[in-house]
């Protein structure tokens, strides 16, 4: 690179190159789309408001009946801003050390993507947790009233060690969620999200052709079921694990991005000596409602 008062714009476009490929290549690997529902957001918050559910029908007899909802709680998420920055010294590019330089882009890249897998993962990591509530006032898992007008409660968590047995146990304890009238409601549970410790255990639990751990022939009921294996580094605890209705999910757990990560020149740089280089991103993530998941906090 020709060394001339414009050295550090002439940096930019190969170090955005750099700090994109390593974005693209770390979103490849994310957990985040398989199990939230991204969208973007053009204000500072979000509010989600519950909704009640419907009746059943009724045989039409020249009258139509309309149901009065009853108002579920409203959760907000407040967007929240992020910022890291890189600077590159007129001297590296002096004695051509583009090797050192390049890593910087990189090594933001890394950083930016390893903060959205930590906040994404926390909502499991803390799922147990009374410090971080849910719009009902109760965590993630735990038991939960069925609506503001009805504190009738029904929990989604467990305690029960990952296994056989216990995936189809809180299956049907799943299957078994109700709205707040106290009507069944459709689950699928189709997800089993485990930390990396967990992974040869789920595994052989979800590809044994036969009823795993036994000498007998019986077939292996869990296989048949379909479930899809999610293993996420970013889960703390070596014991936990999760089933989730990954289409309740879709609607109920949910990350916004305000501002998707991007990577620009700082305009207070000295170029003449030290060119600045930020990333920035504003985001926020949570849960409206409780009945996608089930979790064991395991101990």
């Amino acid at each position: 690179m020709a060394i001339k008062e414009q050295w550090a714009e002439l940096l930019e476009p190969g170090l955005r190159k750099i700090f994109d490929i390593a974005t693209g290549e770390l979103a490849a690997a994310s957990r985040i789309p398989a199990l939230f529902n991204m969208q973007g957001s053009s204000k500072s918050v979000e509010h989600d408001l519950g909704v009640g559910a419907f009746g059943n029908w009724e045989e039409y007899k020249g009258a139509i009946p309309y149901d009065e909802n009853e108002q579920g709680w409203t959760t907000s998420y407040t967007h929240v801003a992020f910022a890291r920055g890189i600077k590159v010294e007129r001297a590296l590019v002096d004695d051509d050390l583009f090797n050192i330089i390049n890593q910087r882009p990189r090594g933001l890249a890394i950083g930016a993507m390893r903060k959205r897998e930590v906040d994404a993962a926390s909502v499991f990591n803390n799922a147990f947790s009374s410090s971080f509530t849910g719009g009902d006032a109760i965590a993630l898992c735990g038991a939960h009233p069925y609506s503001p007008g009805n504190a009738t409660t029904q929990a989604n968590n467990g305690t029960t060690a990952l296994s056989y047995d216990a995936i189809i146990a809180t299956r049907k304890t799943m299957r078994a969620f109700v709205d707040d009238r106290g009507e069944l409601i459709p689950i699928v549970p189709n997800t089993l999200l485990v930390p990396p410790e967990l992974e040869d255990t789920a595994w052989t639990i979800l590809n044994s052709m036969n009823k795993p751990g036994t000498a007998d022939n019986d077939g292996n009921f869990v296989r048949s079921g379909g479930l899809n294996l999610v293993v996420w580094d970013y889960l703390t605890d070596a014991n936990n694990w999760f089933l989730i209705d990954s289409t309740l999910a879709n609607l109920y757990l949910n990350w916004f991005d305000r501002v998707p990560l991007e990577f620009d020149a700082d305009p207070t740089s000295d170029y003449n000596l030290v060119a600045k280089f930020r990333g920035y991103m504003r985001y926020s993530y949570g849960w409206s409602d409780f009945r996608f998941i089930y979790g064991h906090n395991v101990t």
